[in-house]
């Protein structure tokens, strides 16, 4: 069966990946590919989730070349990051997406992840507008179970003087509406291209590594981030009574 199963009590697994910023390059679509290849080598894996910046400058031809490389034995759900472009990437999603931002939302192993836009076109920033909070509000309170939370940008600074610049600019707003709701069991982010622990308004916060980069440490920012770093990604266990379990896995150097 999909997930994995403790003493009989079923466990929810989800790979999550973030800011591969493809730009048609061999080598950043070599670094997305190894890293696909590894979560498709894993049995129970029952969804794959990318929190954002999936294309560099989010042409159409990255976004062609990102989700060529998507597995087909595991369902995909992405959330845009600042480096996307809503339109070109709404080309590539399927039908149904109403609203103006890419929100979307799956269940598997009953467990709903709900995958929030906080993309400000032209900025690095983020925010959750009214229209991306009424729906998670609304799909909160239909989900059948537990819910995990998934956008680009952290509602915590990381301890980075440049990125902490770039966060998420209304925390207070989800931290009103995660706080209310006892099935919300975590938090899952990206953007900092590198893995993040912590916990935001009660539960965890969970940032997966970057792909294309990994980001140096002590605020440096000549280059700020290391692309020469192995890339990794975050594998999430989720237990029916809420326990999160997150590992932090990296590649092998080539």
């Amino acid at each position: 069966m999909p997930g994995q199963a403790f003493g009989w009590v079923h466990v929810t697994v989800i790979a999550h990946l973030s800011d591969p910023h493809l730009d048609t390059s061999s080598g950043r679509l070599e670094r997305l590919r190894r890293v696909v290849g590894e979560v498709e080598a894993l049995e129970g894996v029952e969804l794959m989730l990318v929190s954002g910046d999936l294309a560099n400058h989010g042409s159409a031809e990255e976004y062609a070349q990102f989700f060529a490389v998507l597995p087909t034995s595991v369902p995909t759900l992405v959330v845009p990051g600042n480096h996307d472009h809503r339109e070109s990437l709404r080309r590539y999603l399927p039908p149904g997406n109403s609203t103006k931002g890419l929100n979307a939302v799956v269940t598997v192993g009953g467990v709903t992840i709900i995958g929030l836009d906080t993309l400000i076109e032209g900025s690095d920033a983020g925010v959750l507008d009214a229209e991306t909070l009424a729906f998670a509000e609304r799909h909160i309170d239909a989900a059948p179970g537990l819910v995990l939370l998934a956008m680009h940008h952290p509602p915590v600074p990381v301890g980075h003087a440049l990125m902490d610049q770039f966060g998420l600019g209304n925390p207070d707003d989800l931290a009103a509406l995660v706080s209310r709701r006892d099935v919300v069991a975590a938090c899952l982010t990206g953007h900092v291209h590198t893995a993040l622990a912590t916990t935001f308004a009660g539960r965890p916060l969970v940032g997966a590594p970057g792909i294309v980069s990994t980001m140096r440490l002590g605020s440096k920012t000549d280059p700020i981030a290391d692309g020469n770093a192995v890339p990794g990604f975050a594998l999430h266990h989720l237990g029916a009574s809420g326990h999160l379990s997150t590992i932090f896995h990296y590649l092998s150097p080539e």
